[in-house]
């Protein structure tokens, strides 16, 4: 394309474009970057979730027991409850394999309800925690803590946190697997790649947890327990950026 230009009237060889031809040489420089902010459109961004499971058998028995005392005299329930406390660990103590903790601990004042009267009276609990891989074990050692006047306050399996590592590599690998193929079949399906992950979150390797049975106040007969299984997860997140295919890729 030419562009007209006429001879400059100050004199000299050189020459200057005319009004209509700067115009025409404007239009031919913006036209380009115009035309490639049309075609350069931003990327589209996908957001995806994906969890991997599997179940595993709950590996871990966890019993709680406790201790209650109620008199007129504060000092009184709290040294009845040291004092039988102090006896069930020791003997809980010498169970091997099982791991012993001592738990929540309350003393609680109970004014008598009219009509009756009375002098106020205290309630107080502490409970004692037992956990093992070894049920048997442990059921054996609530039996025995029962008999001694402990009460029964829940009882549940659960999974190891060995076991919960032990899933948490294959379960991120399925799960980040499951992702890829998901968003390239979405990318397809919109006629578009898979640019690149802008963002990307993986989380732990965690189990739901099982339902735990509470006991009442009273005695309750010797335990006994089954296990089940409980479900392991991995969850990952990502952002991804989905464009047309760059020019030059392999096909």
């Amino acid at each position: 394309m030419l562009l007209a230009c006429r001879p400059d009237r100050r004199g000299g060889g050189e020459h200057r474009f005319g009004r209509e031809g700067l115009l025409l040489l404007g239009l031919l420089l913006v036209a380009p970057v115009a035309a490639l902010a049309q075609t350069t459109q931003p990327p589209t961004v996908l957001h995806l979730s994906q969890t991997a499971e599997q179940t595993a058998v709950r590996d871990v028995l966890r019993v709680e027991l406790r201790i209650e005392d109620t008199s007129t005299d504060p000092v009184a329930v709290q040294a009845a409850i040291n004092r039988r406390m102090s006896a069930a660990l020791n003997r809980a103590r010498r169970q091997q394999g099982i791991a012993v903790e001592t738990g929540t601990y309350a003393v609680d004042e109970e004014q008598p309800q009219p009509p009756q009267r009375g002098p106020a009276r205290w309630r107080g609990s502490q409970s004692l925690i037992l956990q093992g891989k070894d049920a048997d074990a442990v059921l054996k050692l609530a039996r025995a803590l029962q008999s001694g006047g402990l009460l029964m306050s829940s009882m549940s399996y659960e999974v190891s946190p060995e076991t919960v590592r032990g899933a948490e590599a294959d379960l991120t690998a399925e799960a980040l697997a499951d992702l890829a193929e998901r968003a390239a079949d979405i990318a397809d399906r919109l006629h578009l790649k898979v640019l690149r992950y802008s963002e990307l979150r993986v989380g732990n390797a965690e189990s739901g947890a099982a339902p735990t049975p509470r006991f009442a106040a009273m005695a309750m007969p010797a335990p006994v327990a089954a296990p089940g299984e409980a479900t392991i997860r991995v969850t990952v997140t990502a952002a991804l950026l989905l464009g047309p295919e760059p020019e030059g890729a392999a096909r």
